[in-house]
């Protein structure tokens, strides 16, 4: 039944049950510290802000209809969502994921601070917790909040980042919702209830369990997706020897090739002496331009990192053999300002998709323009161009799709990549050329 009257301890009682829409919060960003908006003060104003009017909004609204504080509090999640969204940035499926961990967390403590704190309640007959048992509940989420830390902090960003384990976050946020109803359903209505025989103790015992099996979950799924990666990675840095292998060799062989020239040398200058002294002028072009072609046939260095360079020539071998024109503007220093393993990810990747998309097209076609340069001391680009013929279709994330054979492989491993650091990855697809540019913060 509706209320007309607003009873001051009523909402106050409310607002102190409340109060736990600031933890809340908290545990739900802290899994987005890298995709959340605006500067930490205005962040942090803006939070406290918003869980503040929610907090009286809903308050008021207990004191009108009267309604249990799970309730209220269960309704306040939704505009909390709100504020959570306009706080952090990227996909709405992974920040739902974040946001039911936070409320399993929280419900958690409800029921736990709830059982606790029943004794004091025998008394109560109200739809609410008293302040000082709604208290109890905000230090049992403080501790929790303890306990969950490298979790939420450490393995469920690490979860959220890494493309490895592949998970499916429209089925992920099944855990934790499912955690919470439960949760919630199985908060007291009574303390009278709780304290019949050992209801009390043996509920609080089941319920130190089930946190500690969610953790156990999230361990496991955070190990699964550490030794992929770790497995992912020792591939990339294997494949990257043999590519810097294959460059030394071809270094040595070239040099060795230089050497017998310059040993040649003047044996090549008594030819050329005779050709002019006989006035043998097309014989004397022949030679000169026989002569210039072996000079000329040694590719040069590519890059002054070792492994860029490495990877360009491999590519570059490749491009070759496709009769593909490639060219290279690799402006670098000499130590990247950030882990090779990352950029060779990303290089490696858009250079290797354009290879496959335009090796089906006419010989005259094939063509490729790779640029990487420092645009400033903190601020990298990768930019590469190729012609295309055809439709291509991008998914939600304006990234291509797999389907057609031979393009589009790759780019979720880009996308990864260019997320860590903060980037922006932009497609453009207009008249027949197809360029993608990655920006990194480094």
């Amino acid at each position: 039944m509706i209320s007309s009257d607003i009873s001051l301890d009523a909402f106050f009682s409310y607002a102190a049950f409340l109060l736990l829409l600031f933890p809340t919060m908290m545990y739900a960003l802290l899994p987005l510290k890298e995709n959340l908006k605006f500067f930490d003060g205005k962040r942090h104003f803006i939070s406290i802000l918003g869980c503040t009017l929610i907090i009286f909004a809903m308050s008021l609204l207990g004191c009108v209809t009267g309604f249990e504080a799970k309730l209220i509090f269960a309704i306040a999640l939704l505009p909390l969502f709100g504020v959570f969204q306009f706080l952090s940035s990227g996909d709405t499926v992974k920040k739902l994921y974040t946001f039911l961990n936070s409320t399993m967390v929280i419900t958690n403590s409800i029921v736990f601070g709830t059982l606790l704190s029943a004794p004091q309640e025998l008394n109560n007959e109200g739809t609410i917790l008293l302040p000082q048992s709604s208290f109890i509940c905000l230090g049992v989420a403080l501790v929790s909040g303890l306990i969950y830390w490298k979790t939420l902090a450490v393995k469920i960003p690490y979860l959220i980042r890494s493309d490895a384990l592949d998970l499916d976050y429209r089925f992920a946020v099944i855990i934790p919702l499912v955690v919470s109803l439960f949760f919630y359903w199985a908060t007291p209505k009574s303390a009278a209830v709780v304290m019949t025989g050992r209801v009390r103790s043996t509920t609080l015992t089941f319920l130190c369990m089930v946190p500690l099996a969610v953790l156990l979950i999230y361990h496991v799924f955070w190990r699964i997706a550490a030794n992929l990666v770790e497995n992912a990675n020792l591939r990339q840095e294997n494949e990257l020897l043999g590519m810097q292998r294959k460059r030394y060799e071809e270094l040595r062989t070239y040099m060795n090739e230089t050497s017998a020239l310059r040993h040649d040398f003047r044996q090549h200058l008594l030819a050329i002496q005779g050709y002019a002294r006989n006035g043998e002028t097309e014989k004397l072009s022949d030679y000169i331009a026989s002569f210039s072609a072996s000079l000329a046939d040694h590719r040069g260095s590519f890059s002054a990192n070792a492994a860029v360079d490495a990877v360009a020539s491999h590519y570059d071998e490749l491009a070759k053999l496709q009769k593909t024109e490639i060219s290279w503007l690799l402006g670098l220093p000499e130590t990247l300002p950030l882990p090779e393993s990352d950029f060779i990810t990303v290089f490696g990747n858009l250079v290797e998709n354009a290879l496959n998309a335009v090796k089906d097209l006419p010989e005259g076609k094939r063509n490729i323009n790779v640029t990487v340069k420092m645009l400033s001391d903190a601020m990298l680009g990768i930019t590469v161009k190729n012609p295309y013929e055809g439709v291509i279709k991008l998914n939600k994330n304006g990234l291509p799709k797999s389907g057609r054979p031979g393009h589009g492989i790759g780019f979720s491993s880009v996308e990864a990549v260019v997320h860590r650091y903060n980037g922006a990855l932009e497609i453009d697809t207009s008249n027949g050329l197809f360029t993608v540019g990655a920006l990194l913060y480094v």
